[in-house]
């Protein structure tokens, strides 16, 4: 019998969450599907994530060119194009697309050739702290349109799913099905103190030094301005000389960030070598980071269902995270971690100095994030989630 041909289409293949997601999902489900991968062209400040192509090997992809994050009209006219060029030769049954622009074009694409079914994926919306009002109102109109040519949308987390349906009314509960992220904890060895002895030393720390992080993309939306508040307010603190701050990532933020550092006399690596703010960029082996880290923070002022947050649990690291999105669905407050409401300082640091205080609160959260993480996100279970909303549909 031969397999069904399902097509996955993803804005960028890039370094983030997204990508991440997919394309270990995309590896998984060639036991039961042909599977092909389009992907748009990457931004400048945005690094390609090859080394997932290099775990994963004997993929099929094809990069849509004119596929990329802003609005071009001529370049999506293209990329649609492109798209539609590709579900036709590949005789695609199920059409999934992930991310705003793909969502967009791919739908549309497949509506247009008449796929059997088509799947959309929310990692995240945008729908506050993005745009303007009238913007915020015209890409609802878009989303409600899109949802009703689709056969599933997909959320990643119940609180997702809630805004989706009740508060945005983009989609009616009978379309929308929840299915979380699942991460190949093959990959994560857990208490591995190479990663971790190797992270520190190329940091200069000790290992009674207290490595706080903050992992992605830096741009507006992440709030990476209150975590340099944080860092700034507790590394001022002389009780506290032997806690460190990372930014584990980069992109159009970062100069901001750092000028604004510069203005403050705030010191910096890698301008100042002894400073205890750290960028390191992007990384290809989060693992390594995350072993290294001690703590993970989020100050995000939107997010959908923060990766970070749940490969930093599969490391063993207790989490401190804004209320926001699907936050709260992806660790255990007061548990594995630390749940803020709002963006006061004294809200995140209140708890961070907790933990730093407290080694044997550490411990009990670090073995708490480990055991929720590997229970609620093995990556087996979102592949066979997603090869049963297929199959039920293609009959």
């Amino acid at each position: 019998m031969n397999k069904p041909n399902i097509i996955i289409i993803l804005n960028r293949l890039v370094i983030g969450g997204q990508a991440v997601d997919t394309i270990p999902l995309a590896y998984y489900l060639q036991q039961y599907f042909n599977v092909l991968i389009l992907y748009g062209e990457k931004e400048t400040d945005e690094v390609e994530a090859s080394f997932l192509l290099q775990q994963y090997t004997g993929l099929q992809l094809k990069k849509i060119k004119h596929l990329k994050r802003t609005i071009n009209p001529i370049a999506d006219i293209i990329a649609f194009i492109e798209i539609v060029k590709q579900i036709k030769l590949f005789k695609a049954t199920v059409v999934h697309t992930h991310g705003s622009k793909s969502g967009l074009l791919g739908r549309l694409a497949a509506k247009y050739l008449s796929v059997q079914v088509i799947v959309h994926t929310f990692h995240g919306h945008l729908f506050h702290s993005y745009f303007n009002s009238f913007g915020t109102w015209l890409l609802i109109q878009v989303e409600k349109f899109l949802a009703k040519i689709s056969t599933h949308i997909i959320a990643l987390s119940e609180k997702q799913k809630n805004e989706l349906v009740q508060q945005y009314k983009i989609v009616s509960s009978n379309k929308i099905h929840v299915i979380p992220l699942g991460i190949d904890e093959n990959n994560f060895i857990q208490n591995d103190s190479s990663k971790r002895e190797n992270f520190r030393a190329k940091f200069h720390l000790k290992e009674s030094d207290i490595a706080v992080g903050l992992v992605g993309r830096v741009v507006p939306i992440k709030n990476h301005q209150l975590f340099v508040d944080i860092a700034e307010q507790v590394i001022n603190n002389n009780q506290y000389q032997h806690i460190y701050f990372f930014i584990i990532g980069d992109g159009s933020g970062m100069q901001t960030l750092m000028d604004n550092l510069d203005k403050r006399s705030i010191e910096y690596h890698p301008k100042y070598n002894s400073s205890r703010i750290i960028f390191t960029s992007w990384v290809e082996d989060m693992i390594w980071a995350y072993y290294g880290l001690d703590i993970v923070m989020l100050t995000s002022l939107n997010e959908g269902t923060p990766l970070s947050i749940i490969e930093a649990q599969l490391c063993g690291k207790p989490v401190i995270a804004t209320d926001v999105g699907g936050v709260k669905d992806t660790f255990l407050p007061s548990k594995s971690g630390f749940l803020v409401e709002g963006y006061e300082k004294e809200n995140y640091i209140q708890p961070l100095l907790q933990l730093v205080n407290d080694t044997q609160l550490m411990q009990q959260m670090s073995d708490e994030a480990v055991k929720f993480a590997t229970h609620n996100f093995a990556k087996q279970k979102e592949v066979e989630a997603v090869k049963e909303l297929y199959l039920h549909e293609i009959g």
